[in-house]
Parts: C-alpha cells; sequence; structure tokens
C-alpha cells in the first residue's frame, strides 16, 4: 500500500481514506456569516480604499454602509432570509454593495455572469424561483431591455430592478444607497452553516446547475487561498475576469483580499488597452487570468508601454495552461506564475509561491487544504497508481455533497461515499502534485467556459432543416478548444446562419459554434456508436492620425471656387470624362484629382525611370531601389509637386529580397506627376496648374461636372445572382488552399497567411457608376478610382498601411478580426459584441498590431513609437473589423519611403512572419495579385505620404472583370469559415456592380 504525503494533503494508492467524520472540521473553520464581513473590516481597516472602479473608490467604510443601506433597500422591497436573488452585474462597486447586503439579509444571491443568455436565465429562474432579477440597463453594447421584457412574459412574479446607465453609468447603485440603513431589528441571525449563495456550474447537461456554498465553507475556500498567496494589506488584486466566477470571487480573489485589508480595481472587460494602464495607475500586484487571454497578454506586453512592474503574482486557471505558455509567464511579464486548478463545487489546487518551476510550469499543483481527499479511479471506478490517468474524485470540508434542488444530478455527480465526481482526467506525479488531461465527459472547455455538447446538439435539432448533429471540441491554441458542429453533408446551411439560429433561440454568445464540419461517412466506435474522437481529428484537419489634410503644392497658378454639387458627384462626372491617365483618391471627405502626366515615374526590378517631356530617364539600382525612385524624384524640374499612383502586390518581393518571384517585365511602382490637379470638398474646389492656360481649361471643365451624378440601381434580382456566384465560384479550390496552409502552419513554415480568392466576372461593368453607387453603401477609410496605364480599378480601402506627415510622423492602422455589418442594428451590436469578445479574433489582431509595432521600430526613433488606438471597431461596408492605430516618429536617415518599404505589404494582407507568407502566397495563388493587397498611394514633395491598402475592389482585366479577397489564415482556422468571411468581404463590393448602359 503506497502512501504520499504531499505538503497538506494524504492520498492513498490502495484504498480511499474515509476518515473525516462529517461533524469533524478544520481548526480554522470559520463561524462568521459573510454578511457580517463589511461591519468587521470597517472597524480594521476603517480609512482604506477597499475597491475601485472607474473614477470611483470606496473605503472598507464606505462598503459597510452602503451595503447596510442596500440591505434596507430589500429588505423594504420584500427580499428576507431565504430568498434566492438573481444577481447579474457587471464588474462594478454596486456588484459587491449588493452581494454583501444579500449575505446581511440571509438571502441568497444567485450569480450569473453579465454575459448570460436567455435560455440560462429563463433555466435558472425554473431552478432558484427567486423573487428578485438585479441587472444594468445596458452592458457594454449588450442592451438588457428586451431580454427584460420576454422574461417578464414567462415570468411575470420575477421582481425586477434595473441600474439604468444613463444615472449611475458605473454601476455603483448610488440612488439605491440613499435610505437609512438596514434597522437593527430587521437583520436576520445567519448561521455560518446556511447557504450564502448559489455558482452557476455548466455541467455535462449544458444547463446551469446551481452550486450551493455556505457561509462557512466559502469564506474558508478565500481564507486558505489568501494564505497560500501570501496576501496582506499591500495586496492590489485586479478582479480582470467577471466577478461572478468563484476563481475571481474566492480564489483567493475579492473575498480574500478584503479578509487582508487589501484593494480591489474592477475591470470592465480584460482587453489590454484596459487591462495594462489598470496595472500602472493601481500598481496592481496580482490578478487572475484563464490560458487564452494569457496568450493575449504576452503577445500585448511586448510592445504596450505600460508599466507592469508592480505586478507580482498571475494567477492562470480555467483551463489546462500548456508548459509553453507558463514559460513564458516570468520572463516577458516579470511576475510569479500561479497555476491554479479548481472548480466552483469546491476543491481547489494551485501550485505554491515556493514550487520548483518544473513543477509551477508543467503541473497544476496540489490540493489548497490538508483535508481536501483525492481518488484517481478508472472507468471501472477502481483507483489507479501514480502517473496513471484517470477521474478525478473529491472530498472536503468545502466541496459541496449535492447540487441545489437537483436529485437526479446528484445521482451521477456524487458517490455513495459523498465524494464529488469531477468529471476531469488527472494524474499525480510522484510529489503528488496533479496534472490535467482533460474531460471525461462530453463538455467543452471553450476560453474557460464550460459548454455542454448534448444541450447545443438538442437546441441544432430545432432547426427545421437539420434533422440530426453532433458537437465536437477541437483542440485550439487560442481557446483551448472551438465548438465543432459535425452535420451530414447534404445539409446546406452556413456557420453564420447556424449561429444566428441559435441566438434566436436565446443560446449565450460562448456557447455558439466556432466550426462546421459537414461528414460523408461518419466514423464509428466498435460497437457502433458515433466516434467523437475521430470527428474531432477530422475537424483538426479540416482546418487548422488625425492630420487631415495634405496642404496642397504652392503653384503660380490655383484657384479656389464654390462647388454646388457633391464632392463624389462631380469626381464621377470629372471620371466620366477623363478616362487617361487618371487617378481619384479620397481621405477624410476630401476627393484628390490628378490627371494628364507632367511626368511619370515607374520602378521596375532592376532600374527605375523617369519619364517626361517625351523623355525617359534611366537610374540603375541593385539593392537600392529607394535611392533610385528619389534620385528619380529629385530629379523633377520643380520645387514643389504631388505625385499619386499605384504599387503592385507584387514590390514586396523586391522589398523582401526575393528576386525570383519578382516579375521583371513590368514596373512595380508607378507614380504620376499630374498636370491637372483638384481638391473637391464640401462647397469648395481647390484647382492647381503650372499655367494660367492650363487654369482657365480645369475650370471650364469643373464646371461642366459640377452637377447630380445621375445615380444608377441594380436591377431587380441582381443581389441574388451576385452573392450565388460570390458563395460558389472558386470555393472549394480555396477552401483546399486553406487546408494545405493550415499544414503548413503546423509543420511550422509560418504562423499566418493571408489567402485570397479570385471571381472573375464576364460581363460589362461601369467602374464610375460602381464606384457611385459603392461608394453610397460604404465607410471605407480610403476609397480610389484609378486608369493609370495598365491599372484600371476603383475601390474602398478598409486600411492604411502608412502615413507620413512633412513633421515626419508616421503612423499606421491594422485592422485584424471581421465580422458581418447587415441593414438591421441590434444584429450589428450583437455581431460588434461577439466581436470584441472573441478570444481567437482578439489574438489574431494583437499579433497583427505586435508585428507592425515591431516594423515601425525598424524606422523610427524607439522612444517614439506608441500604440494610439487599440482594438476599436470600425465599420467597414458590409463588414465591421477590429482595428488599432500606431505611431512613430522616423529616426534620422530615414524618410517615408524607409517607412513603406517596412509596412508593405501590410500585414493583414500578407502574413507572418512576412517572408515566409510571401513565399506561401507565391505558391498557392496562381495569379500574380498585381493591384490587389498592393497600394494607392499620395505623395507630396514636403515628405508627406498617404498610402492606402487596395482591398475591397474591382478590377478591370484583359478579358472582362475581377473581384478579389483574401482570409487570415490561422493554425485553428476552419476552412469554410475563411472563405465565408472572404465572401463577407467581397459583397462590400460585389453588391454594387452597375452594367455597363
Amino acid at each position: 500500500m503506497l502512501w504520499i504525503k504531499s505538503g497538506h494533503f494524504l492520498w492513498q494508492t490502495g484504498k480511499f481514506m474515509n476518515t473525516l467524520i462529517k461533524s469533524e472540521k478544520p481548526d480554522n473553520w470559520p463561524d462568521t456569516p459573510l454578511g457580517s464581513l463589511p461591519v468587521q473590516l470597517a472597524n480594521q481597516f476603517a480609512g482604506r480604499i477597499a475597491v475601485c472602479c472607474g473614477p470611483d473608490q470606496i473605503t472598507y467604510l464606505e462598503l459597510a454602509d452602503k451595503s447596510c443601506r442596500f440591505a434596507n433597500y430589500l429588505h423594504q422591497a420584500g427580499v428576507r432570509k431565504g430568498d434566492n436573488v438573481l444577481l447579474q452585474l457587471p464588474n462594478s462597486i454596486g456588484f459587491l454593495v449588493a452581494l454583501f447586503a444579500l449575505f446581511r439579509l440571509g438571502a441568497r444571491p444567485v450569480l450569473a455572469m453579465p454575459t448570460q443568455g436567455e435560455n440560462d436565465l429563463k433555466t435558472l429562474c425554473q431552478t432558484a424561483l427567486p423573487r428578485m432579477w438585479l441587472y444594468p440597463d445596458h452592458y457594454l453594447a449588450h442592451d438588457f431591455k428586451p431580454l427584460a421584457t420576454r422574461i417578464a412574459e414567462c415570468l411575470p412574479d420575477l421582481q425586477q430592478v434595473v441600474v439604468y446607465q444613463a444615472n449611475d453609468p458605473d454601476c455603483t447603485l448610488r440612488t439605491f444607497c440613499q435610505c437609512s440603513p438596514l434597522n437593527q431589528l430587521d437583520e436576520p441571525k445567519v448561521d455560518a452553516e446556511d447557504t450564502a449563495l448559489l455558482l452557476l456550474s455548466g455541467g455535462s447537461t449544458g444547463t446551469p446547475k446551481l452550486i450551493p456554498r455556505t457561509h462557512a465553507d466559502y469564506l474558508y475556500n478565500a481564507s486558505i487561498m489568501a494564505e497560500i498567496c501570501r496576501i496582506n494589506s499591500d495586496t492590489v488584486y485586479l478582479a480582470t475576469l467577471s466577478a461572478a466566477h468563484n476563481f475571481t470571487l474566492s480564489c483567493p480573489g475579492i473575498l480574500g483580499v478584503l479578509l487582508s485589508g487589501g484593494k480591489i480595481v474592477m475591470a470592465r472587460t480584460p482587453s489590454c488597452d484596459e487591462i495594462f494602464p489598470l496595472i500602472e495607475q493601481h500598481r496592481v500586484t496580482m490578478t487572475s487570468l484563464v490560458p487564452p487571454l494569457l496568450a493575449v497578454w504576452l503577445d500585448c506586453c511586448a510592445w504596450d508601454k505600460s508599466d507592469l512592474s508592480s505586478l507580482k503574482l498571475l494567477q492562470v486557471g480555467g483551463a489546462r495552461l500548456e508548459s509553453t505558455l507558463a514559460a513564458r509567464v516570468q520572463p516577458e511579464l516579470g511576475c510569479q506564475l500561479q497555476q491554479v486548478f479548481g472548480m466552483a463545487e469546491g476543491l481547489i489546487c494551485c501550485t505554491r509561491l515556493d514550487d520548483p518551476p518544473e513543477v509551477i510550469i508543467h503541473t497544476q499543483g496540489r490540493p489548497a487544504s490538508q483535508w481536501d481527499r483525492l481518488r484517481i479511479v478508472n472507468t471501472e471506478n477502481h483507483e489507479v497508481g501514480i502517473g496513471e490517468t484517470g477521474e478525478l474524485l473529491t472530498q472536503g470540508p468545502y466541496t459541496i455533497t449535492g447540487y441545489y434542488r437537483a436529485p437526479q444530478q446528484n445521482l451521477t455527480s456524487f458517490t455513495k461515499m459523498g465524494e464529488y465526481r469531477s468529471g476531469d482526467l488527472v494524474r499525480l506525479t510522484e510529489e503528488g502534485n496533479v496534472i490535467v488531461e482533460g474531460r471525461i465527459k462530453e463538455l467543452i472547455n471553450r476560453a474557460g467556459e464550460k459548454v455542454s455538447c448534448a444541450e447545443l446538439e438538442e437546441c441544432i435539432a430545432q432547426h427545421p432543416d437539420i434533422e440530426n448533429c453532433v458537437v465536437v471540441g477541437v483542440k485550439d491554441s487560442d481557446l483551448v478548444e472551438r465548438i465543432c458542429v459535425c452535420l451530414s453533408e447534404h445539409h446546406r446551411i452556413s456557420l453564420v446562419e447556424l449561429r444566428v439560429f441559435l441566438q434566436q433561440q436565446g443560446m449565450s454568445n460562448f456557447k455558439l459554434p466556432d466550426q462546421l464540419l459537414p461528414v460523408t461517412n461518419w466514423p464509428v466506435t466498435p460497437v457502433g456508436k458515433i466516434d467523437r474522437r475521430q470527428l474531432a481529428v477530422m475537424a483538426q484537419y479540416q482546418t487548422t492620425n488625425d492630420d487631415q489634410r495634405f496642404e496642397p503644392p504652392s503653384s503660380s497658378h490655383d484657384e479656389v471656387i464654390p462647388l454646388q454639387a457633391s464632392p463624389l458627384d462631380v469626381t464621377c462626372n470629372f471620371l466620366t470624362i477623363h478616362q487617361e491617365k487618371c487617378i481619384a483618391y479620397e481621405k477624410d471627405a476630401c476627393w484628390y484629382i490628378g490627371f494628364d502626366a507632367l511626368a511619370e515615374i515607374h520602378l521596375y526590378k532592376d532600374h527605375c525611370e523617369l519619364l517626361m517631356d517625351g523623355k525617359c530617364k534611366h537610374f540603375t539600382h541593385q539593392h537600392d531601389y529607394l535611392h533610385s525612385i528619389q534620385q528619380a524624384l529629385s530629379a523633377l524640374p520643380f520645387s514643389r509637386w504631388r505625385a499619386l499612383g499605384v504599387g503592385d502586390f507584387e514590390l514586396s518581393y523586391l522589398f523582401h529580397d526575393l528576386p525570383t518571384r519578382v516579375p521583371a517585365e513590368r514596373p512595380l511602382l508607378q507614380l504620376l506627376i499630374p498636370r491637372f490637379e483638384l481638391m473637391l470638398t464640401e462647397g469648395k474646389a481647390h484647382l492647381q496648374v503650372t499655367n494660367s492656360t492650363d487654369l482657365i481649361l480645369l475650370r471650364q471643365q469643373l464646371m461642366a461636372a459640377d452637377h447630380i451624378y445621375m445615380p444608377v440601381e441594380l436591377e431587380p434580382g441582381r443581389h441574388l445572382e451576385v452573392r450565388e456566384k460570390l458563395s460558389n465560384d472558386d470555393s472549394e479550390s480555396y477552401k483546399q488552399k486553406v487546408k494545405e496552409a493550415i499544414k503548413d502552419i503546423q509543420r511550422g513554415y509560418y504562423k499566418k497567411v493571408i489567402l485570397s480568392r479570385r471571381i472573375c466576372l464576364d460581363e460589362s461593368l461601369d467602374l464610375v457608376a460602381s464606384y457611385h453607387f459603392g461608394r453610397r453603401h460604404n465607410t471605407p477609410a480610403r476609397s480610389f478610382l484609378v486608369n493609370f496605364n495598365q491599372h484600371q480599378f476603383m475601390g474602398f480601402s478598409p486600411e492604411t498601411i502608412v502615413e507620413s506627415t512633412p513633421q515626419r510622423v508616421i503612423s499606421t492602422q491594422p485592422l485584424a478580426g471581421t465580422r458581418a455589418l447587415t441593414k438591421n442594428e441590434q444584429e450589428n451590436i450583437r455581431l460588434r459584441e461577439e466581436l470584441i469578445s472573441d478570444t481567437k479574433e482578439i489574438a489574431e489582431h494583437a499579433i497583427s498590431v505586435k508585428l507592425a509595432f515591431e516594423e515601425l521600430l525598424q524606422v523610427c526613433s524607439p522612444d517614439s513609437v506608441s500604440v494610439h488606438k487599440f482594438m476599436h471597431v470600425l465599420p467597414r461596408g458590409t463588414v465591421q473589423h477590429l482595428a488599432s492605430q500606431l505611431q512613430g516618429t522616423l529616426a534620422e536617415g530615414r524618410n517615408c519611403w524607409d517607412a513603406l518599404k517596412a509596412l508593405f505589404p501590410a500585414v493583414t494582407a500578407s502574413g507572418i512572419p512576412k517572408r515566409a507568407a510571401l513565399e506561401a502566397i507565391a505558391a498557392r495563388e496562381t495569379e500574380p495579385r498585381g493591384a490587389y493587397s498592393g497600394t494607392v498611394l499620395m505623395l507630396d514633395s514636403d515628405g508627406a505620404l498617404d498610402a492606402a491598402l487596395v482591398l475591397r475592389s474591382l478590377y478591370r482585366l484583359d478579358n472582362g472583370f475581377a473581384l478579389q479577397a483574401g482570409a487570415g489564415i490561422v493554425e485553428q482556422s476552419h476552412p469554410m469559415r475563411e472563405c465565408m468571411e472572404t465572401q463577407e468581404k467581397l459583397q462590400s463590393i460585389g453588391l454594387y456592380l452597375i452594367r455597363e448602359r
């Protein structure tokens, strides 16, 4: 018989130690109810700051006072001891005020996440039968009012208490706390062994089960973890995750820190642009994360300049933490890592602060209490040996022995001996540390949230076009596991359509599928059941500045005249007439038009040409092509000039030293120094030429174009025709390319690549009319209409590659992370909320920003490089993107061409690392991209440069027209979803194509 002593607990391989008598308790077992804590802590810590949230903060004394006053408000509203109250507030001072007020009354808060969906809430209410529901009218982009109306219809007796954002934007409950404190006569006697609160557990059924925790066991839970984490009055704890999570609330979390007189800082979201400044501002010493967020933090800290030096302890739990990620914490964040493995049902395992690095990195530690007892069993319920994997059974003083009002569930979740069946597959090391291997139940661990396969399957089966499906979890580097729905191949439904259907059924956002797998032949086990493990394998292989304008160059002949029609109308009228050597470029509601050539500059693989006055001057170069461009520009016979131009995507092969990929026969970059220049803004036109004759001519042409452009609408049925073509053309070939790219990524060839699909259109289209119609329905960062040498195209750019001011300030705006933009505003708000909370999209965006940051460091003074706007949402036509803006000042000896070289091609149109991604693009795509994902740019003699990324465009080819769009492929990509993303992007231009009249 083998005994293992591991710090605080005993584990026996042969026989479970059932020596704990139910009435026995640890010596330090609390006898105080949680509701009395605020007063006790106020007596001890009085004027110390207890909680901060946004601009608000309260002391321990104020926390006691407010919770007492809110308890009186609740009492007057009819809340009594033993009542259940659904508490659904975001991280805020008000959350803690309400929590302690309910504790004081002996009422039981039912802790719901702010993002909990309608189905979950209804299930909670059916089980808990709450007297009251406390919620905000808004949370981020989520409007609770429609949900509240539907809840009221099915639960008319549920009392609703709403915190209105207009009156209380930071959810402090100030308006509710203006009443007098709770009368001592109204305060019930609450025993420490009474049920204090009801926590949520997703469980194998998917419907939230309720976990009854007593005042004593929950306080013990927080106390022992506070001791392990060495919490004291100097601790500043940042609540990064939802305070309704057991991890955040009591491991040791908020309660453990308050017990020691420390300070709590509440964060509304876990995004780095909010969290990192909070760490610096409040000198945060400790916080808790789930693994997917840790990955994002590690990427962001590489370029974020916030001072994180105060952070001493970082807890990571909620899912298995890969050792490679764990090993990066101390070197990159400079703080101690603590792995935490626990469950709201009770047991907490964690590494200790003095554990050796190999234990901290490779294990999830050992139980927090010496009274915790573990048993590891196989499928026959026999105990396994050291190092062998089995299901974890546990029992202890703070682990529950049954769910709330769930007798049937309790029969399967607890043994006859009272042990809790965790459903976790674990093994023990010789030293007694736990290593988590996965789940035994059919649960998916998506970014720390447990999602039931059975619940999803049942809901999907309600779709009228779906007979049956199988839901599996697929290993995912960003989410831990992603949700994959497997359907018979004959089902014709898209992932987007399925997600919309599920949301209409009230499904929570975190339970929505990430992948759709069509299955031709279902794999089965030897006993004839569908083989879920094989489906997961199949799914794995299916995937894996604010400078508003450019000042016009000085000229001896310029003029400003009033404009009657809109700049867009005048531009389109003008370009209908002037169809050769003409470029129109829109920036910040100003249209710059240049036509006829005073000079042209063409950059080839091995030389640069200046064409002017019928002559061609050559500037040869070996590798110094930037110098040859500068030589050609310096040879212009004017001191001030403006150039408009086009750079092909293949210019990147020159910039990244891939000579065999560079075409020798055609120019990679072409600049037009125009004879005629116009700048059109609302009500005004600025004309600029080099002589008086041209000024008269330009004025006449402008006056002829100054009228309404007759709009052309689409023919009936045109939308449907285009959508079908965008959906089907080249889709299967594209998905195959995505699969191949994912395999390359898995082999380590690169991390990300943007592969595109081209849709050829064998019909005659009107570029100008399509531009006019499309511009009225798009919100681009830049737009352009080009007819210059071999280039004829128009488009609506979602982002700039580089912007440079005469003051040598450089900025770039990477976009990565996409959701559709529809005509339904409520749907757009929902998709926006989904976008900003999707860990995969956030991670993909963060690595793009990180690369852009590193590229700016190549050409800028290091201290000047910063992120000005991080991860905000920008609408762009039929899609919305996560966007960031980075800025820096050019280093001495550098110019705007150096900046373009460093940032071109855009990371969002090439990949990471760029050189390897460029090789992959050349290998996977059969045709040169040309202008697609290249640049249309505007350049001034004073060093100002504005270079737009060419996307969302219509191109005229020798044999017709084409559209082209790509998607960012990473290891966790799904070919079907990436193909769908290209379709969403193509629609921002494809739905507005006008045939020639």
